[in-house]
């Protein structure tokens, strides 16, 4: 995996976090445990993003897509 995945991996990993534990999919323990595991993956692959960087992700839904 290139510099520039992980990177994109790490904001993705981390939005969907904080998505999930805002609408109270993962409770105060869990949301800490979950973030706990990024941080070590975080940390084994050497790898940082900025503020913008996570601020970036974008999720994007279509309430009137159809199946082909």
């Amino acid at each position: 995996m290139a510099t520039k995945e992980k990177r994109e991996t790490l904001a993705k990993t981390d939005f969907c976090r904080a998505f999930l534990h805002v609408q109270g999919f993962l409770t105060d323990a869990e949301n800490e445990k979950v973030f706990q595991r990024i941080r070590k993956w975080q940390d084994k692959h050497k790898v940082g993003i900025t503020d913008a960087q996570l601020w970036s992700v974008e999720v994007i839904y279509d309430d009137n897509a159809k199946e082909d």
